[in-house]
């Protein structure tokens, strides 16, 4: 047997490399080349990168604090609430209760819905606030009974007397808060107060004279004095200067002295 000798392979390669071989390489080259790393350039260009930073962010900010993505969102949604009226979800009836002072077509327009509107359009939330809006209602409830029918429930304010501020007669409730301004022809059974802090502080006085039926006939205005006390201004002239103080005696007293002696049929000052 013929022996053969070999050689160590060294690193060397003699010819050129084929095509397969380079191809490789080369990609990985050119793909580290172009790769560009974000994180190293914001480290090295702090100020631009912020710059960038609150563009954007004033950019987003800008876009939602000026509406313009919700008023072309809700415009969106109206469209197509608006496209179902014609599908039976038509408003035909908007039943309405509860109201004695209100009037119709006040309500009608705080709902804000038309016959034949679609009735996805009545937001029961929305319409409900703009109920509250109307000086009489106090409370309010808006339901929707599918496909066609929109309800309105009312609690109204109850008049508890009338104040005179200045030359203005305004109704109030019994806490004293004001409802509408009014004429006293308007509201002749309602009691007349006069003075600043009257409102706030009457409920009691007139609970104390609920049963006094000779003082409330011939009650003209109950006259706040000095935020203190009261004044009681009655027909023929007569003015009872109540005391700050124990003035539920002073009343049933005089209640007992209208009835028993008639004293307001006799000359007094």
């Amino acid at each position: 047997m013929r022996p053969v000798k070999t050689e160590p392979r060294t690193g060397k390669r003699s010819g050129r490399a084929s095509a397969a071989e380079r191809t490789p390489q080369r990609f990985a080259a050119d793909t580290s080349a172009q790769r560009f790393d974000w994180r190293k350039a914001a480290y090295r260009r702090p100020i631009l990168t912020m710059t960038l930073a609150l563009v954007v962010v004033a950019g987003v900010t800008g876009i939602v604090a000026g509406g313009h993505i919700s008023r072309v969102f809700w415009a969106a949604v109206r469209s197509s609430l608006a496209s179902l009226s014609g599908t039976g979800f038509a408003v035909a009836t908007v039943s309405i209760s509860g109201n004695e002072r209100t009037q119709v077509a006040d309500i009608r327009k705080a709902l804000s819905v038309q016959s034949g509107d679609s009735i996805f359009m009545t937001g029961p939330a929305e319409a409900r606030a703009r109920l509250l809006q109307l000086p009489w209602v106090s409370d309010a409830e808006v339901r929707r009974a599918f496909p066609d029918k929109v309800s309105v429930r009312l609690m109204e304010k109850r008049p508890f007397a009338l104040w005179a501020e200045g030359k203005t007669l305004v109704v109030v409730e019994r806490s004293g808060a004001p409802i509408i301004k009014a004429e006293r022809r308007a509201y002749p059974k309602l009691p007349l107060l006069i003075g600043k802090g009257a409102p706030a502080a009457a409920a009691s006085l007139l609970d104390g004279m609920a049963s006094a039926k000779a003082i409330r006939a011939r009650l003209v205005s109950i006259e706040r004095v000095g935020e203190r006390r009261w004044d009681l201004a009655l027909s023929g002239g007569v003015t009872v200067k109540l005391p700050e103080q124990g003035w539920e005696a002073q009343i049933a007293e005089l209640e007992r002295m209208i009835v028993e002696k008639g004293i307001l049929e006799k000359d007094i000052e």
